[in-house]
């Protein structure tokens, strides 16, 4: 049966999805604004900017030691208390952290250790609340609701380097791993919401949170190498995606560094961290809005366009062009992550 062409806020009319789209924002800002707060942290403490890159190398480890077997393993657990626990015990994290750092009494070892929590959690992030997402809208929508998961991505980007780069200012780092606690905290609230209201979709290709079935993650996980063995295409996106992660979204830690080159505060910190999402949310409706045909074309182009805009802006020293580099960074990157 064909599934017609939905309307392009279909996915907020399924009952609880505005709420699970909500958790995901909130889930974001809060991760931007840890990373913001730790990286600048970091900066101030050590001066050194390979520790400062460590703490983004912190961030992704989780990912990359363990994305593909996350994803396996939340295939048998339930999703649903997947990320209920994960939020549950990132709540009280980022408190303690905010007392610590508050009370000068957290050295940069448990910065490290901090942010490597954030990091577990944006694992379950994207292997259980995207795949409850998914199964909610259903296979018709499934198109529609990845769009709104990007741009939840992006603006939660924007949303928490600008809020965390202000809280910074204002009230100091320990205010602001406070704040990640309270917004991880809404973001607990609004996912129960969210389970109250929605049901998955009864389609077993898109819903498997009853916890899966009986193969076994081995099995699952040679299949996803079977698939890179059978089909160039996704051998050539696995490539471009390392590219990507390793000579681009690897300087987001150095962020601070930069800033303080630049001879700007903590505001215009997370401000300048802010241009690289408003960018990428700018490509983004670009394109959508004319829906091109040549994506891999577009894929190529956008991530060479974003690595190389970055070496433009690491040789500027006046903050506006800087902030004008990343932007036009982002613009090239939404390429790479709409097609991707």
């Amino acid at each position: 049966m064909s599934v017609p062409d939905p309307g392009p806020t279909s996915s907020f009319a399924v009952p609880g999805y505005t709420f699970l789209w909500l958790t995901g924002w909130l889930w974001h800002v809060a991760r931007w604004m840890a990373v913001l707060a730790t990286t600048y942290r970091v900066n101030e403490q050590t001066g050194d900017p390979l520790l400062v890159q460590l703490v983004g190398a912190t961030f992704m480890a989780p990912m990359f030691l363990g994305g593909a077997l996350a994803g396996t393993l939340t295939d048998r657990l339930d999703r649903h208390r997947t990320v209920m626990t994960s939020l549950a015990v990132l709540v009280p994290v980022a408190g303690l952290m905010g007392l610590a750092v508050s009370a000068d009494a957290a050295p940069t070892a448990v910065s490290y250790g901090f942010i490597f929590c954030v990091g577990i959690g944006n694992v379950l992030d994207m292997t259980s609340r995207r795949s409850i997402a998914f199964g909610l809208v259903g296979a018709g929508l499934l198109t529609n609701a990845a769009a709104y998961e990007t741009l939840a991505l992006h603006f939660g980007s924007m949303a928490g380097s600008l809020s965390g780069g202000a809280v910074l200012a204002g009230l100091g780092a320990g205010a602001v791993y406070l704040s990640v606690a309270a917004v991880y905290l809404a973001a607990l609230g609004s996912f129960a919401r969210a389970a109250r209201i929605g049901q998955p979709s009864t389609d077993p290709s898109t819903d498997r949170s009853d916890g899966g079935d009986a193969t076994s993650a081995v099995a699952d996980l040679m299949a996803g190498f079977g698939l890179l063995v059978d089909h160039v295409v996704l051998r050539q996106f696995l490539v471009t995606t390392v590219l990507m992660n390793f000579f681009y979204y690897a300087f987001i830690p150095l962020v601070p560094a930069f800033a303080e080159d630049l001879g700007v505060g903590p505001f215009l910190t997370g401000v300048l961290a802010s241009a690289l999402g408003m960018g990428t949310m700018t490509g983004a409706f670009v394109i959508a809005r004319l829906q091109p045909t040549r994506r891999g074309l577009i894929h190529i182009v956008g991530s060479l366009g974003a690595m190389a805009m970055l070496i433009v802006f690491a040789n500027l020293t006046w903050f506006p062009a800087a902030f004008a580099a990343l932007f036009v960074a982002g613009l090239f990157g939404s390429g790479f992550g709409t097609t991707q």
